[in-house]
């Protein structure tokens, strides 16, 4: 059987340029799952991090696993959703609100393609199914990833989902006018070979029948395989192994395990596996597996023929591999609220894996992005550090306490706005996320007076900072224009001035609320940005009902924050753009943040008057017994 190295995963949906992220150090029996979005996985040996070939692009030097669709039969946004907005979910809307590769909540049909590359360093590309979405994902992610063919199909089985798509593997075969090329291998059961006769008969018939036109169509050879665990076969030099699963009790499925010192498993549609099949791919059995990537349907109760949230955390449970990753999902998943909810049920539940194994669940956006960008966006990057007891024992020091009161407070500021967050404009909450924990070690370390990671902490707030005026350029030069608030005759359905203000009593769940934020973004930026009649206002300056910070200003007041604390050439290389901003919103982030945790603010604005601000601060100093010079 064909090596296939230990997996990193790499995110590759919600922006042009990859970003490899590193799973923590992990034992025999540590767990990691994910909700898988859109998105390339890199496959490399661990030994082999260092070497000329692990610096190779994505197109050099290493396997990799690249997850065309996460979603179910009917994808997702789901279509009566839209057509029927009297009565829509919260994803659904999500899912149009922003590019599709830019966006975990924007899943076609179920879809694995294996970019197999062995010692040679030769390139083959296996597709496991063809579902209805093949188009889509070709023209979106082939280009992207330079695939340039396809050198062998498996098939899970028959259903819509996993074959409408072949009429289209001529696009990526060889053009031929008379079909003089070789055709591609389609490994799949007898059971599916003769449904498959009777859907596409054109593309089984080996010769054209005498006085029939000759007509350009997909070329394949059919290659019968076994429905047992017990006869391997080999495509394109990678050995599989068919895993039957009941999907529904009267139907047999086919998954799939490949590899040999890295175990993978392929499980897109069960309802229930065999005692044979299990054996095969649980740690108590044949051995753990290295990957397990998973059918989950419904977020609760259970469903026929697939396996839903509550099935499928039992059967990891069961299975015990080391990492895990969901897909098939419908649009009752939110990939960022439901990969919070997983974290802290692997946390709850890890005590229960034999030898303390530990299973964290991310919905990968540039994960489940294993979104669009690993988006399962894999999204370990969504990770939230919280301080620990022993910290909070120490802060007798007054130049400590408020950083760890700070940490507290921004962190749970920021969770009562994750959608908003993770999905305003061109705004990544990874780099919001990342900036704010980079920025809390900065002013730990200045309140300190320690100079001693500075200059490091410094040149990485610099390279970030260097993102948010990336997205402010674009956002200067109408980037998201083409995506949100426009209308189908192609005009902007809805445009702000800069200054108008919209409470954010509650959070955005619908994609006209999406569309407002976006142009309320976009509207702090262009100076000639004008509303329209008729259409409310917004950029949120305020929230009335609740002390929780309005995502559009947290960014706002981040930029505003570090152009002040660093240099003022640093401040016009890296923020040409907060020059023309009032000096009324120029609050500093950790104060804001400081002073929101109070419950006697609920109703004040969130962001008042700099005298009022520090005239409060002083007097919460007096109260907790801290030096006023300790804070911001």
């Amino acid at each position: 059987m064909k090596y296939i190295e230990p997996i990193i995963l790499r995110h590759v949906d919600r922006c042009p340029t990859d970003k490899t992220v590193n799973f923590p150090g992990q034992c025999a029996d540590q767990i990691f799952l994910f909700l898988c979005a859109t998105s390339r996985l890199s496959l490399r040996k661990t030994s082999d991090l260092d070497s000329p070939m692990a610096a190779e692009d994505h197109n050099g030097g290493r396997s990799a696993l690249i997850f065309l669709g996460t979603g179910c039969s009917s994808a997702v946004p789901n279509a009566m959703c839209l057509i029927q907005p009297s009565n829509p979910c919260d994803v659904c809307p999500q899912a149009l609100s922003t590019p599709p590769d830019q966006n975990p909540n924007y899943r076609c049909n179920t879809s694995l393609l294996i970019d197999y590359c062995p010692s040679d360093g030769k390139h083959s590309y296996i597709l496991i199914d063809v579902g209805k979405t093949f188009r889509e994902q070709v023209i979106r992610w082939f280009t992207r990833y330079k695939i340039p063919r396809i050198d062998s199909i498996i098939l899970t089985h028959e259903h819509a989902d996993a074959v409408l798509g072949l009429d289209d593997i001529r696009a990526v075969q060889p053009y031929s006018p008379t079909n003089d090329i070789d055709p591609t291998p389609i490994y799949l059961t007898q059971y599916a070979m003769e449904s498959i006769a009777e859907k596409f008969s054109y593309l089984v018939k080996k010769k054209v029948e005498e006085g029939k036109e000759l007509r350009r169509v997909a070329q394949l050879d059919w290659r019968i395989i076994e429905e047992n665990c017990e006869t391997s076969f080999v495509a394109s030099g990678l050995q599989f192994i068919p895993l039957p699963v009941m999907h529904g009790e009267d139907y047999v499925c086919l998954g799939y395990l490949f590899g040999e010192r890295c175990r993978i498993a392929y499980i897109s549609d069960v309802s229930r596996f065999p005692a044979s099949t299990e054996h095969v791919i649980s740690k108590d059995g044949a051995g753990q597996l290295d990957l397990l990537i998973l059918d989950t349907l419904y977020k609760t109760g259970s469903h026929n023929v697939h396996l839903c949230l509550p099935q499928t955390l039992e059967a990891v449970k069961r299975i015990c591999p080391k990492q895990a990753l969901l897909i098939g999902m419908t649009h009752q998943f939110d990939h960022h609220k439901d990969n919070k909810f997983l974290t802290e049920w692997s946390e709850s539940f890890h005590p229960m894996f034999m030898g303390g194994s530990r299973c964290n669940i991310l919905e990968a956006h540039l994960i489940v992005a294993v979104t669009e960008e690993l988006n399962l966006e894999l999204s370990l990057s969504l990770l939230q550090h919280k301080p620990k007891e022993d910290d909070q024992a120490n802060c007798n020091d007054p130049l400590i306490k408020p950083t760890v009161v700070l940490v507290d407070d921004l962190l749970n500021a920021l969770k009562q706005f994750s959608l908003c967050t993770e999905s305003l404009g061109c705004v990544q909450s990874s780099i919001l996320q990342s900036i704010h924990g980079n920025m809390i070690i900065w002013f730990g370390a200045w309140l300190k007076r320690s100079c001693e990671n500075k200059d490091s902490l410094t040149a990485s707030l610099l390279s970030m900072l260097t993102n948010m005026s990336s997205m402010a350029i674009l956002l200067e030069h109408s980037f998201f224009d083409a995506y949100a608030g426009e209308s189908r005759d192609g005009s902007c359905a809805a445009k702000f001035c800069r200054g108008d203000t919209v409470s954010m009593s509650t959070a955005v769940v619908n994609g006209g609320d999406m569309n407002n934020v976006s142009y309320a973004c976009l509207a702090m930026f262009k100076s000639g940005f004008q509303k329209m009649e008729g259409v409310a206002a917004g950029v949120c300056l305020k929230c009335q009902t609740k002390p929780r910070i309005a995502s559009l200003f947290v960014w706002k007041s981040l930029q505003c924050c570090y152009s002040w604390i660093l240099n003022s050439d640093q401040r016009k290389a890296m923020l040409p753009y907060l020059e023309s901003v009032s000096i009324e919103i120029k609050y500093d982030i950790f104060r804001v943040v400081y002073v929101s945790g109070d419950n006697d603010l609920k109703f004040q604005f969130f962001y008042p008057p700099h005298q009022m601000l520090e005239q409060q601060l002083e007097e919460k100093a007096k109260k907790k017994g801290i030096s006023c010079k300790a804070l911001p």
